[in-house]
C-alpha cells in the first residue's frame, strides 16, 4: 500500500511502500527520512530499504549454525551491487545500513 510523506529535509511530498520494517530515502534530495521498524516488539527484519516507492535492497538475518552463536545479519542491495555481512545486530544492523545506503546515495 503506497503512503505519502513529506520529507523532513527539503518538504517535498512523496510516495513509498508502507510496511513493517523500512529504511526510506527521500527521491528527490536522496537524504534518509524514515525508519519503521518493529524494535522490542518483534523482529527488525526483513527491512525492506527504498528511495520512494522503490525498493532498492533488503536486510536479512540467518541465524547462527553455532550454540550460542549470533545471528548474521545481511544488506543486500542489487541497485548498487552490494551484497555482504553487516557488523552490527537488531536496530544497529538497520542503521548500518542506512549509512551504507546513504554513501551511494
Amino acid at each position: 500500500m503506497l503512503k505519502s510523506k513529506t520529507c523532513k529535509h527539503c518538504k517535498k511530498e512523496y510516495e513509498y511502500q508502507g510496511g513493517v520494517n523500512l529504511i526510506v530515502f527521500c527521491p528527490h534530495c536522496k537524504t534518509f527520512d524514515y525508519l519503521e521498524c518493529e524494535f522490542g516488539y518483534g523482529p527488525v527484519v526483513p527491512c525492506t530499504v527504498s528511495v520512494g516507492s522503490k525498493e532498492i535492497g533488503v536486510i536479512t538475518c540467518q541465524n547462527s549454525a553455532q550454540p550460542g552463536g549470533q545471528n548474521e545479519y545481511r544488506y543486500d542491495c542489487d541497485t548498487y551491487h552490494f551484497h555482504g555481512v553487516l557488523k552490527h545486530q537488531y536496530l544497529e544492523a538497520l542503521h548500518e545500513a542506512r549509512d551504507i545506503t546513504a554513501n551511494f546515495l
